[in-house]
């Protein structure tokens, strides 16, 4: 097609002049970066002045020109372009075409083509051709279902003419969002044929001594996934080596390991810089990720609030800024080299603005939200129910402990972060005491920063409980260690000084001696043996929660008229009554009562 440099539809009456420019923009590369190129647009301008017709051009998305076409003043032929994929994928083009009678808007048959032939956009120029001006610019985008289904269009505009650069932005979103639907189609094909297969890495510093495999946990998080460990390496160093992470000589024999265990991606226990991903995939030959991205993507499909979706994607868009520059083959925009500097540079700029753009809009959203959070939290302080937070490690079994406890139906399953979304349960007791329980997301070990940024208005609900209850998994070996995490993200937060009990959890599949060191049990109020799978030891911890409460009961010794006899059904209700007489001047009530329910008496019984 570029070879034969046709100039596609009604060339009818068209100066040879004009075709053969038109001719000279084929397979040559315009402004790569830039959504709308002033250079093309401004020639389409013209020739729709001077022939009264539309024009189309079509780009590839390195801003290749595959194509020019003209028609007649409401419409043009669309050739059939190369680059057509699957159908949740675009085909990788976008139509540039002008409208003669001004209008930024698409025609019916605009939309119709976009769907169609499904574009990457449909890109509309208004030209004024009597006043001989270009009326603004707009671009009509396909939009996408859960499913990654086409099922609409969503109109960009109109803008000025001027400022068509406002539309560079889309080159990211459009590239991402096809890039997620490949990520999509091609995971529905490997769980139809087979899941995906991963091989796992980490560095543990000379002299570190490892209870049992020190990658357990990176495979826990791969197994929850979605993936299937194949083989894992393990390398001791001082230090983590600067291009790729491990020695070179481990990255070249993973080379090898991978083609015999036929692995699709290798995944690093530590956060990994751009470089050393891209040094890492051009040695292995696959994709790498680190377990910050693993985190993240697990964190995205489990994230089911609005508030919890707005957290995790700003946590990714914070993980991928630094990113932009050499993250292989996961986010690269264009080839280096001589030729590419100078618009890899602008490319890479505009999708640092974007991304920049996107942080500010999800940052603004949450903080809306907190606002919420805080007006709800108040509220609930109004009302003076305690408030009892429950915190942990991932998979300790927080969601269950708290279903035991309240007769709730918070998801609890046995996987790392099965909870993402703070729920509040209310626990009602024989004593007429009522409590707020607050399930919380877990933590785990290298949390990114990112991620602890973005929760922060969510786990703000941590620091403002009554009583923390730290859920600990005792039946796993390395309890304490994860002890030691929780309380360095609690600190972290600002809830380090918050009264609170421990609570060992799982006993029913720990060692009966299983006790934690004097050094772990310092600063806790209370230690707790319990399974919130049997119910065993939860009778004791729901007292032990009941009386923390109790102490700080208002004693209350008064007489009350028997004019006002409903002041004694009120402590009856929410109060305990030691005693009552009834005298010849009242009933004289004894016992103790919530301070938030002591002023009702004061007030009443004068």
């Amino acid at each position: 097609m570029a070879e034969n440099k046709i100039i596609y539809g009604n060339t009818a009456g068209i100066k040879t002049s004009l075709l053969e420019r038109m001719k000279e923009y084929i397979d040559n590369i315009y402004d790569p970066g830039c959504f709308v190129p002033t250079e093309i647009s401004e020639m389409m301008k013209e020739i729709t002045i001077d022939t009264k017709k539309e024009v189309a051009v079509f780009l590839d998305r390195k801003n290749r020109v595959l194509a020019v076409a003209v028609g007649d003043d409401r419409s043009v032929p669309l050739p059939e372009l190369e680059g057509k994929r699957s159908n949740l994928r675009l085909c990788g083009v976008r139509c540039l075409h002008t409208h003669p009678n001004g209008s930024v808007r698409p025609s019916d048959v605009d939309i119709q083509s976009l769907k169609s032939m499904r574009y990457d956009a449909m890109v509309v120029i208004g030209v004024n051709t009597e006043k001989e001006i270009a009326t603004g610019v707009s671009a009509s985008v396909l939009k996408r279902n859960e499913m990654g289904l086409f099922v609409d269009f969503e109109f960009c505009g109109p803008y000025a003419y001027w400022k068509k650069h406002f539309l560079d932005s889309l080159f990211i979103d459009i590239a991402e969002k096809d890039r997620e639907a490949s990520e999509f189609s091609s995971s529905a094909q490997k769980n139809r044929d087979d899941v995906e297969r991963a091989i796992l890495v980490g560095v543990v510093p000379d002299g570190t001594y490892v209870i049992g495999n020190p990658l357990a946990e990176l495979q826990e998080l791969a197994e929850s996934a979605g993936a299937v460990v194949v083989g894992s390496f393990t390398q001791r160093r001082d230090t983590p080596e600067a291009k790729t992470y491990i020695g070179r000589g481990l990255a070249e024999d993973l080379a090898l390991r991978r083609q015999g265990l036929n692995a699709d991606i290798v995944i690093f226990d530590d956060e990994l810089s751009a470089s050393q991903i891209r040094n890492l995939e051009n040695i292995i030959g696959t994709r790498v990720i680190d377990r910050t991205a693993l985190i993240l993507d697990i964190f995205a499909a489990r994230a089911k609030s609005r508030e919890g979706r707005l957290q995790v994607e700003l946590a990714q868009q914070k993980y991928r800024l630094p990113r932009l520059m050499g993250q292989g083959t996961a986010l690269s925009r264009l080839g280096g080299g001589i030729g590419t500097r100078g618009p890899g540079e602008t490319q890479l700029e505009t999708d640092r603005r974007h991304i920049k753009r996107k942080i500010n809009f999800l940052e603004a959203q949450l903080r809306e939200v907190k606002e919420r959070r805080s007006v709800l939290r108040k509220e609930r302080q109004k009302k003076d129910i305690p408030t009892v937070a429950v915190v942990g490690y991932t998979n300790a079994g927080k969601s269950t402990l708290v279903n035991a406890l309240c007769q709730s139906d918070v998801l609890a399953e046995d996987k790392l972060f099965a909870t993402l979304d703070t729920s509040v349960r209310r626990l009602v007791t024989p004593e007429k005491r009522d409590f707020l329980l607050i399930d919380t997301v877990g933590f785990i070990k290298k949390l990114p920063h990112d991620l602890v940024e973005a929760f922060k208005s969510t786990l703000e609900e941590t620091v403002y409980a009554d009583l923390l209850l730290h859920v600990v998994d005792c039946s796993n070996v390395d309890y304490e260690s994860c002890i030691d995490t929780v309380e360095g993200i609690l600190k972290e937060i600002g809830a380090e000084n918050r009264p609170r009990y421990l609570v060992l959890n799982k006993i029913d599949k720990a060692p009966a001696d299983i006790f934690p060191s004097p050094r772990i049990v310092q600063g806790y109020g209370k230690v707790f043996r319990i399974s919130a799978a049997t119910g065993e030891g939860l009778d004791d911890l729901r007292t032990q929660i009941i009386n923390y409460f109790i102490k700080a009961d208002k004693t209350f010794d008064v007489l009350i008229p028997y004019s006002n006899g409903g002041l004694l059904s009120y402590l009856h209700k929410y109060g305990k009554v030691e005693s009552e007489e009834y005298t010849e001047n009242g009933i004289h009530a004894k016992g103790k009562i919530p301070p938030e329910h002591f002023g009702k008496i004061s007030q009443e019984s004068l």
